[in-house]
């Protein structure tokens, strides 16, 4: 045992177990973990109601398991992280701030300037991967690029030596001496009077904290594992892990998830159990995209305001917030749509296949813009999680090489069909469907007027009619399409190309929030930098070409092509004109925020700021280990 002074400074690691960073902390010496709430610094992407309740509930739960260790969790509230952790440096006298890496686009920027400002300090500073099976910087393909495709990236990973030892937790800290001005759980802000009764039910479903959190592994793991591959697409019940709360807020190591399941896939295979064997497959590759949405992140840092692939910065979206109102509501008409979007405001919580329905047809048929989604599901999503939001959302509106064509439009009425035959999900969201027979429940709109009569269904009434007929839905994308690449011919002729997305603002009211960009990483003023340490992706005018496009083939057919993306956890945010256009997500302390403009508000959506000339590979003073091995195929 050493006699340093360490910061623990957590954030998205809310666990004792194969926490990399706590364990190289309590081998050294005195601890002091901290959790810094800084609100301002959250921006656009202020966390939803149901997730801030899940956060204060994780806090809780870690702070007991830290008293249990002989240390507790100190809770500090400011506006500047970096201010936060000089004082708590100063307070104790540390000599070293630890924390693990996070990948979003505003986290890389933020963790890059307070290490910064700490090693410019003199202060040591040390960082962990306790997120991923692999750093970013760690997989690229054999000409150094980093992949666009999913598989390609998925491939490499599974060839790629893996550490498979976890980190050994501590079964003792012993605390850092000294006085910390700290804030109460319950004065942080994370939930204010009007949010706990909803906030209540949650409490009857969900159970947040590290040590649920491996309950939940070890029951899905013996009990709905074997039955994934059969059961995953049915939407409702237990067909998936439900571990994705658990995996975003850090309560749950990837590593240990990869591990048990594999064990298990080993098993089964030695015993010639080709379901179970399959089911491990596949969820193991919902892991790899989650591991993928991270590494997209990471090289391309733009990603959270325009998509992968730069032709679609020339699609005329459709910013009505009328209709995107009705979609938000459930009020579309359209019954599979309305359920699933009913579930995630009561739940905060839908399946991943009700997610990529609502997604394709509020990007497909009602043409928003699909940055309007992402941050409404950011707003409302228990599990909310801006990577996986990014990946879903670009997969679905055709932004990424290997998503949905952008011609694509799936038809809801087939779709409900198919994952919900009986109609039994739609009937548990839409009270006023439930007498309706099942061989119109997913198309009322075609009913006779005595089956709606005998069901108590008044379409207009009681239930909307659809809000857009499907053939003229297919017909305005396809001159939707045919305007982008229009746009953009005419801009290459005219020889000057627009950098953002062209979506019409109606959010004037608000002021615009500056998106930081991620810049080039300087060597540090001290040799603190190690192999473990986060990298930065560095900018500069580059001429790599961009990932290849798609033009459109040919309109594909309703219900064709199996999705392949977990479009996970969603983070959402949006511009308020009025109360009425406000997220009906947002705390009424946020909707006090959206009248009077802060640095919460959300525009709907913003321009983009960031550059998009990314170099890769790397510049040489990232200091980046480049991994080679192509052994241990895991």
């Amino acid at each position: 045992m050493g006699s340093n002074r360490t910061i623990v400074w957590f954030r998205r690691d809310l666990r004792i177990e194969d926490n990399p960073a706590l364990a190289a902390a309590a081998k050294e010496g005195s601890v002091l973990p901290v959790y810094i709430w800084c609100p301002k610094e959250e921006g656009q992407f202020y966390p939803g109601r149901v997730s801030r309740w899940w956060l204060k509930q994780s806090l809780a739960h870690l702070d007991q398991s830290l008293k249990s260790l002989g240390s507790r969790l100190v809770l500090i509230k400011t506006h500047s992280t970096v201010t936060a952790l000089v004082e708590c440096v100063k307070a104790i006298q540390a000599t070293k701030v630890v924390f693990n890496h996070l990948y979003d686009p505003v986290s890389l920027v933020r963790d890059h300037n307070i290490k910064e400002k700490l090693v410019e300090q003199g202060i040591s500073v040390q960082s962990y991967n306790g997120d991923l099976l692999y750093e970013p910087w760690e997989v690229y393909s054999e000409s150094g690029r980093a992949f666009t495709t999913f598989n390609a990236f998925w491939k490499k990973c599974l060839h790629m030596q893996m550490d498979i030892v976890s980190v050994v937790p501590p079964w003792q800290l012993i605390p850092a001496e000294g006085k910390v001005e700290e804030c109460p759980l319950e004065e942080l802000g994370l939930e204010n009077e009007s949010e706990k009764p909803s906030n209540a039910l949650l409490g009857r479903a969900w159970s947040p904290g590290w040590r649920n959190a491996d309950k939940a592994l070890t029951e899905f793991v013996e009990q709905h594992l074997l039955d994934y591959s059969k059961k995953r697409l049915k939407v409702g019940g237990d067909s998936t892990s439900l571990l994705s709360p658990y995996l975003h807020f850090g309560e749950l190591s990837v590593r240990k998830v990869f591990q048990v399941t594999r064990m298990k896939q080993i098993l089964w295979t030695n015993e010639g159990n080709s379901a179970g064997e399959e089911s491990v497959n596949l969820f193991l590759r919902a892991i790899g995209l989650r591991e993928y949405s991270r590494y997209l992140c990471f090289n391309f840092p733009f990603t959270h305001e325009k998509a992968l692939l730069g032709h679609l910065k020339f699609f005329p979206w459709n910013p009505d917030a009328d209709i995107f109102k009705n979609w938000r509501q459930g009020r579309t008409g359209f019954p599979l749509v309305d359920a699933g979007m009913r579930e995630l405001w009561a739940t905060g919580w839908i399946h991943n296949r009700i997610r990529v329905i609502v997604s394709s047809f509020a990007v497909k048929m009602l043409l928003l813009p699909w940055k309007w989604g992402m941050k409404y599901f950011w707003d409302t999503l228990l599990d909310a999680d801006l990577e996986s939001d990014i990946l879903g959302w670009q997969y679905i509106s055709g932004g990424l090489p290997d998503g949905h064509e952008l011609e694509r439009l799936d038809n809801p009425e087939i779709q409900g069909v198919k994952f919900d035959p009986e109609g039994e999900y739609v009937r548990q969201w839409l009270p006023e469907l439930a007498r309706m027979p099942t061989e119109w429940i997913h198309h009322p709109w075609d009913a006779p007027l005595t089956v709606l009569r005998a069901a108590g269904v008044e379409l207009g009434q009681n239930y909307p009619k659809p809000i857009i007929d499907i053939d003229l839905a297919r017909e305005r994308l396809t001159e939707a399409i045919f305007k982008m690449w229009e746009s953009e011919a005419a801009a290459k002729a005219a020889g000057s190309e627009p950098r953002d997305e062209v979506v019409v603002d109606n959010s004037n009211s608000l002021e615009n929030l500056d998106t930081r960009k991620v810049v080039v990483l300087g060597k540090a003023p001290c040799a603190t930098i190690s192999a473990n340490d986060q990298k930065v992706p560095a900018l500069q005018d580059s001429k790599n070409e961009p990932p290849t496009r798609k033009r459109p083939k040919h309109m594909v057919e309703e219900g064709q092509n199996q999705d392949n993306s977990q479009n996970h956890n969603k983070d959402t945010g949006m511009s308020s004109i009025d109360q009425d256009i406000c997220s009906t997500a947002d705390s009424s302390s946020c909707k006090k925020q959206c009248a009077s403009t802060s640095s919460y508000s959300f525009s709907v959506p913003q321009q983009c700021s960031s550059s998009s000339n990314l170099k890769w590979p790397w510049q040489d003073q990232t200091d980046m280990e480049q991994s080679s091995s192509k052994d241990g195929a895991m």
